[in-house]
């Protein structure tokens, strides 16, 4: 039974983390400066279940891989040895990076893998 309860607080607590309420009830105000830029994430998007990048076929390299913050996404490039290793890049503000669409998109246009 105590198992349960831990789980049951823990549930909430995540819940009162997507909501934008910190643990003590306060509100987490956004961070906008009210400009043309989007406000900044208090909880990011995560892409979930997406494949882990690999840069070894041709595939691969030619293949932009999603990173666990949306707000990023992975590629491949050229390392100075001759082999391939992964670059992580931005997405433009106020996009997330989406992978089965291999670019960034508008915030309600996207979807986790």
């Amino acid at each position: 039974m105590n198992g349960r309860r831990s789980w049951t607080k823990l549930v909430l607590l995540v819940l009162l983390l997507l909501a934008g309420l910190s643990v003590d009830g306060r509100v987490i105000p956004p961070q906008w400066d009210g400009g043309s830029a989007s406000p900044r994430w208090t909880v990011r998007p995560m892409n979930v279940n997406c494949p882990p990048p690999s840069c070894i076929t041709a595939k691969d390299l030619n293949t932009l891989w999603a990173s666990p913050d949306a707000t990023q996404y992975i590629r491949c490039r050229p390392a100075p040895t001759g082999y391939w290793m992964v670059e992580l890049k931005p997405c433009a503000p106020g996009t997330l990076f989406q992978f089965s669409r291999q670019t960034c998109v508008g915030t309600r246009n996207w979807s986790s893998c």
